[in-house]
């Protein structure tokens, strides 16, 4: 049977609702001012810089500071500023009428997606979200994260269908043979190997399924 695993942020939700990552991000950037009592600026550049060294800021933060996961997470879902993707009946039903089982694949912890897919109303769609804390706390692009989520799941190379907006969590998958898909409004200059490119998820289609091994 065919696995679909979805990425949550800028995935399942698109570019076209960047302001909700943006205001994480905004809170992530808080809690380092906030933690080492940095400057706006100087905190917003460790951010990115951790996210491209460590693929995420936890990954730094835990890495160089040994910050608990749970203290930042605590933090950076807090307040009232975090937006939440808006309610899509249209990405529901596309949902529904894929073939197979579908979860998400995020690395975040699951409070943020479940609020996310229930703001949008697909959280039912899915079987289950498998975040960073159900891997204690290692991450994409981490191949051991995906040796993980085979065991956990029981399948395994092109059983499995990966969608994310980074390329760079594709890569792992792909060497374990499963089937990828990069979704970005830029995918076509994206330098990556994967079996589809497509600007926008809701863009896949069946006529893709072959490219996905699916008859």
């Amino acid at each position: 049977m065919t696995t679909w695993l979805f990425d949550y942020d800028l995935t399942l939700y698109g570019f076209d609702e960047a302001e909700v990552i943006g205001s994480l991000d905004r809170n992530i950037t808080q809690f380092l001012v906030t933690r080492f009592g940095l400057s706006l600026q100087d905190a917003d550049a460790k951010r990115r810089g951790y996210c491209a060294t460590y693929g995420t800021t936890l990954g730094g933060l835990r890495a160089l500071h040994g910050i608990a996961p749970q203290e930042y997470f605590d933090f950076i879902h807090g307040g009232e500023s975090l937006q939440l993707p808006k309610p899509n009946r249209t990405k529901r039903e596309w949902l529904l009428g894929l073939p197979g089982r579908r979860l998400v694949f995020t690395n975040a912890r699951r409070d943020w997606a479940q609020r996310g897919l229930e703001s949008m109303q697909i959280l039912d769609c899915f079987e289950d979200i498998l975040d960073i804390e159900s891997f204690a706390w290692d991450s994409k692009p981490n191949p051991v994260v995906y040796a993980q989520v085979e065991s956990r799941l029981g399948c395994s190379g092109s059983e499995l269908i990966m969608i994310e907006d980074k390329a760079e969590n594709l890569e792992p998958a792909r060497k374990l043979g499963w089937r990828t898909v990069l979704v970005h409004p830029e995918c076509v200059s994206a330098k990556v190997e994967c079996d589809l490119k497509l600007p926008h998820l809701l863009d896949l289609n069946p006529s893709h399924y072959p490219l996905l091994g699916i008859p």
